[in-house]
């Protein structure tokens, strides 16, 4: 049976919560029960205290009556005198009935109310000797009711010193007993998360450490083996397989190596038969005297920045691609240069990155900057400089490839111009053009033209260029809407 980790942590949750809930119940009951033996004893204070005075307000209101003999003592004597007798209930109820101090303060309660309505008749019958003497009788039972409370009050004090005192004791008691409960249940809750994330954390730990082994290399270890069942022995009885695949693959893979070798030398022979003589020359020069020079880290870095150029120069000219990767092209041409010239041409960029996801035809960026380098800052022995800006303006994004070079002939302009505005495609290029020189083989108006097969437009290229004054050959590619975004996601997936 599979035992969910799930399952397991919920199965401690629960016994933690109702260990938990048993200790907070206890303490509560217990509480609860101080408490209200606290407020019965509260309780009894204030209602005899209630009873005291309320014979006094009865008194009052009697005496009031007989001397001014307006109704509204009247009132207030018989609501005080209902008050008295509910007290006296309630005095019943919460007192001991064994008591022979309370038989005897409800026996005064009692002739105190029947002196107060005797004295009440004989007052309105006019029977003068006798309401002085009830009168005087009130008078005295509440005298005596006094005394008894305050006797009452005094045993009742005596009483709750004990009660005090008692709860004190079981104050105590509930201390050491919370303390025993919660160390009991936080020792319990202890064992029980050591045991289950036992079993989780062990098979894991087992996992890192083999895949560790597996990281350096070594596929020999021996196959882990998990007691539990739940999610991680499956998850173990994968990994087990996986590293059994693993070692068959490179031992397949160490049989195949000969022949990997071979195809990459021949694919390496394709690209040196099919990359420009010239540029090949001048880059594997510099290779070779680097290597002699120096260290092989920057030896190292310029034959990547070589296989970079090759590979994707060797790629499928009529498939689009990303600005963003033919700017990465260009920047491995830029290495490839800085390296070979130093100081005698500087490369510098200027790019809004959120321009580069848009599409863009295949080899655009590398010959026009190769041109600028071939034709503008080659033969500079100093303060050479090729500029390449990429910065959106309205619906077009501009591409400005800067040199500081020797510059056009007006001839060689217009004839760039007029090829770009030209409507007409036929007999205007030469299918046979290449800038020699050039590790592409692809020319200005090779670019040109594709640019304008790719928009089915024509007004994407300005030349500004003067003998001397440099050139600046700026590309405005349209932008109208996202589509070359998702265009560009969708090739690269494919």
């Amino acid at each position: 049976m599979l035992f969910q980790i799930r399952t397991k942590l919920l199965f401690y949750f629960i016994i933690l919560v109702v260990l938990l809930t048993s200790v907070g119940l206890f303490f509560y009951k217990s509480s609860e029960k101080l408490v209200t033996e606290y407020e019965d004893s509260f309780e009894r204070f204030l209602l005899l205290n209630d009873i005291s005075q309320r014979t006094n307000f009865i008194t009052e209101k009697l005496h009031a009556y007989i001397l001014d003999q307006d109704m509204t003592y009247l009132e207030g004597y018989r609501k005080e005198k209902l008050k008295l007798i509910k007290d006296q209930k309630r005095l019943e109820k919460i007192m001991d009935s064994n008591d022979l101090t309370l038989k005897n303060y409800k026996n005064l309660i009692d002739s105190f109310l029947d002196e107060c309505d005797a004295t009440l008749g004989t007052f309105q019958k006019g029977e003068i000797n006798l309401y002085s003497e009830h009168y005087n009788e009130v008078l005295k039972i509440a005298s005596f009711l006094h005394e008894s409370t305050l006797v009452l009050l005094n045993n009742k004090l005596t009483d709750y010193q004990k009660f005090f005192n008692q709860m004190e004791q079981q104050n105590e008691y509930y201390r050491r007993m919370s303390f025993s409960l919660f160390a009991a249940a936080f020792f319990l809750s202890a064992l029980l998360a050591l045991w289950i994330s036992g079993g989780i954390t062990k098979p894991i730990r087992l996992l890192s450490e083999a895949a560790k082994e597996i990281s350096t290399g070594n596929l020999d270890g021996e196959d882990i083996k998990v007691t539990t069942k739940d999610e991680l022995k499956p998850l173990t009885e994968t990994f087990n397989q996986m590293r059994a695949n693993l070692r068959r693959l490179v031992l397949e893979i160490k049989q195949q190596s000969e022949l990997d070798q071979l195809l990459k030398e021949l694919e390496l022979r394709n690209l040196q038969n099919q990359m420009n003589p010239h540029f090949l020359f001048n880059t594997l020069n510099t290779v070779s005297k680097m290597a002699y020079l120096e260290e092989a880290e920057e030896t190292s870095r310029l034959i990547e920045a070589v296989a970079a150029i090759l590979r994707y120069n060797l790629g499928d000219i009529n498939q689009a691609t990303s600005l963003r990767e033919e700017l990465r092209i260009v920047k491995e041409y830029f290495f490839i240069q800085k390296t070979r010239f130093g100081e005698r041409i500087q490369f510098k960029t200027s790019i809004e990155e959120d321009c580069l996801d848009f599409e863009i035809p295949r080899l655009i960026l590398q010959p026009l900057v190769e041109n600028a380098f071939i034709h503008g800052v080659e033969s500079y022995e100093e303060n050479g400089e090729i500029h390449l800006k990429i910065y959106r303006k309205g619906d077009r994004i501009h591409i400005e490839v800067m040199d500081n070079g020797r510059g056009m002939e007006e001839s060689v302009k217009r004839k760039l111009l007029q090829f770009t505005n030209s409507t007409s495609t036929e007999g205007s290029y030469d299918h046979s053009e290449t800038s020699r020189g050039n590790s592409t083989g692809i020319g200005v108006r090779n670019v040109i033209r594709r640019l304008q097969l790719f928009y089915q437009q024509n007004n994407l290229v300005a030349i500004e260029s003067e003998l001397n004054q440099g050139t600046n050959f700026r590309l405005m590619i349209p932008v109208s809407d996202e589509r070359g975004k998702d265009d560009v996601k969708n090739s690269n997936r494919g």
